[in-house]
């Protein structure tokens, strides 16, 4: 067999467990493909090779092979014969990913090798970079910070190549609990190097500045960080070279006073689907979580108009806590308003308390009298489908008219 390499990466310097998985399967489905989905499902995987019907790749987390056997038969891949091993190594052979869902967690302040590869998906809009500070992915790894006692974080990005031009920019402080809610960042970072210059960069005490665009000299200033608390790193390789690069917090005299710990990040809850629709007399909601990370439970709430001041909760639903596996759920509500729409939305709360409001909105058509729809139009005039996003007019066969709300 084969085996070409997907992504290699390399080893920072403390100890920990692994479980290699090795799939074989007899399918036509693109390798890439099948990749993509176990990165998808499965965000902790790294050393990822693909081969002819076969392909393996390791994880932290211990997963059981049915929950790999799931992921497969998301994507119609049936009767696999998935195998695992779990060891012992004194390395993390992890780089950070290049979304930020997948963000790699530091857990030392020892010198951590990483690689550059794509930038997965475009994350740095307007409002979450500083104007001539680093608004466009190159070759970007995304990596955790977890503070666990108070001091000055300092870094040193050394690349393997010194022609080679590296930026990055911090976003802070989190909790373990929202991190994973808040990756993309959404604000502006913290700290964040556009500089030109090749070669080294980084934080260090004395710098000067927050933040510095193209004509900055590629340091700025080190970076006083909270304990218990969770920053967010980009490193971006403007060079597009495909060369790799150190992180150093400490070097020639020059040392990060905060300790660096490893307290798990929890991950948002994973809500694959939200629907809704008319049985009888009653409105049925389901949801769909493909995993749960410290999900206490969901909050069913129902609206008559959609407005964000307008929400009434309807029943808690237990949530299933940690799970890697599809869970399913569903709740009735009765005391809706008749003969009109009704609108309803989730929220998950954690065990700490930590409640998050699940974007997603569904409305359900409760009108008593089911008329003919002629057409359906945007507020400019133009026939769109029914579940165009935005506001849009239903036109029926009595000539009546009616505004709709789609998420």
């Amino acid at each position: 067999m084969r085996i070409t390499t997907l992504l290699f990466v390399l080893c920072s310097t403390f100890s920990f467990a692994q479980t290699r998985f090795t799939v074989n399967y007899n399918n036509t489905v693109n390798g890439k493909d099948v990749i993509s989905i176990i990165e998808h499902h499965i965000p902790d995987t790294y050393d990822r090779q693909l081969g002819d019907n076969a392909f393996s790749f390791s994880t932290v987390v211990d997963y059981e092979i049915n929950f790999v056997h799931s992921v497969l038969e998301s994507i119609d891949i049936y009767g696999a014969v998935v195998t695992k091993e779990r060891s012992e190594f004194n390395a993390v052979p992890k780089v950070g990913g290049n979304n930020c869902e997948l963000a790699m967690q530091l857990c030392n302040s020892s010198s951590v090798p990483g690689n550059s590869g794509g930038f997965g998906t475009q994350e740095l809009p307007n409002n979450n970079s500083i104007d001539g500070c680093l608004s466009v992915e190159h070759q970007s790894s995304w990596y955790y910070l977890n503070i666990q006692t108070a001091g000055d974080l300092l870094m040193r990005i050394n690349p393997d190549d010194n022609d080679d031009d590296y930026d990055f920019a911090i976003w802070g402080p989190f909790t373990a609990a929202n991190v994973g809610v808040n990756c993309p960042p959404v604000t502006a970072p913290i700290r964040c190097s556009y500089s030109g210059v090749d070669g080294n960069t980084g934080m260090i005490d004395g710098a000067g500045d927050d933040s510095e665009g193209s004509g900055g000299n590629g340091w700025i200033n080190s970076l006083p960080v909270q304990a218990n608390r969770v920053y967010i790193l980009l490193i971006d390789n403007f060079s597009a070279s495909n060369d790799g690069y150190n992180i150093n917090f400490n070097w020639g005299g020059n040392n990060t006073t905060a300790v660096i710990g490893c307290t798990p990040v929890v991950l948002p809850v994973g809500l694959s689907e939200f629907t809704g629709f008319k049985v009888e007399k009653d409105n049925v909601l389901t949801w769909t979580t493909e995993t749960e990370q410290n999900n206490d439970f969901f909050t069913l709430q129902w609206s008559a108009s959609g407005l964000a001041n307008d929400w009434h909760t309807v029943q808690t639903i237990e949530g299933a806590g940690d799970s890697e596996i599809k869970k399913y759920y569903s709740a009735v509500h009765s005391d809706y308003r008749q003969n009109s729409l009704n609108y309803y939305r989730l929220t998950q709360t954690d065990f700490n308390g930590e409640e998050t409001i699940i974007e997603k909105m569904v409305a359900i058509d409760n009108t008593f009298e089911e008329k003919a729809v002629v057409k359906i139009v945007n507020l400019l005039g133009q026939e769109v489908k029914a579940d165009e996003s935005g506001i849009v007019i239903f036109i029926f066969q009595d000539g009546t008219k009616e505004k709709r709300f789609n998420q």
